[in-house]
């Protein structure tokens, strides 16, 4: 009978095999496992390789990977519009809340913002709104989409926005384990995760915005 394994890609394209040996609907279910947890890494089933046959599927497998993450980068992996992860660096006096990761174990102990992905029909801030809700039991206003745009995995992209706290206090309820409010000067005080950090010089504006002109 063939076997299947479970591999997992993070976010700077290092492959990690997660299972092996196992039956094809077994690896299925702990991929779908993992997909339920709204993790940002790509997870994908493939057949274990035979020894006669493993350097010509890795060659081809590397090969097709390549072309897969070239035309995912504007369509999806499969053809289609990839769905959107929305993040957001929810603002309140003067100061952007950052969350650090608890999971998954590559990325324990890093920051981010958090959000998750835009569930069909979702424009992006209403998803950003429920997710911040849900992540934090916080209510938040969508304010402006911050520049740039990343491909987490093929078919998903996550883009960042500004948010305001509307009402409550933030507490760290899926997939964080601190939440700490940084003003401007103290952005670099995190380990940011790399896309999150790609948007602080753009956040620090929105945080210490210039005296208007006299």
């Amino acid at each position: 009978m063939d076997t299947f394994r479970v591999m997992r890609q993070d976010d700077n394209g290092n492959r990690f095999r997660v299972a092996e040996g196992l039956a094809r609907d077994e690896a299925e279910r702990v991929v779908a496992e993992f997909e339920a947890r709204g993790h940002k890494q790509l997870y994908w089933t493939e057949p274990t390789a035979r020894p006669t046959d493993a350097a010509g599927a890795t060659a081809g497998r590397s090969a097709a990977a390549g072309a897969a993450a070239t035309t995912a980068a504007t369509t999806g992996a499969s053809g289609t519009a990839n769905r959107i992860v929305v993040g957001g660096a929810l603002i309140h006096g003067g100061r952007v809340l950052a969350a650090r990761r608890s999971a998954p174990a590559e990325l324990a102990g890093r920051w981010e913002f958090p959000g998750g992905k835009a569930e069909p029909g979702e424009t992006e801030p209403q998803a950003l709104e429920r997710e911040l809700l849900e992540e934090l039991g916080v209510r938040a206003r969508a304010l402006q989409r911050l520049p740039g745009a990343w491909l987490v995995r093929p078919g998903l992209e996550l883009r960042l926005w500004a948010a305001e706290l509307i009402s409550g206090e933030p507490r760290p309820l899926e997939d964080h384990d601190e939440l700490r409010w940084l003003g401007p000067g103290e952005l670099a005080d995190v380990d940011w995760i790399d896309h999150d950090r790609a948007v602080l010089p753009d956040l620090a504006r929105l945080l210490d915005p210039p005296p208007p002109a006299a």
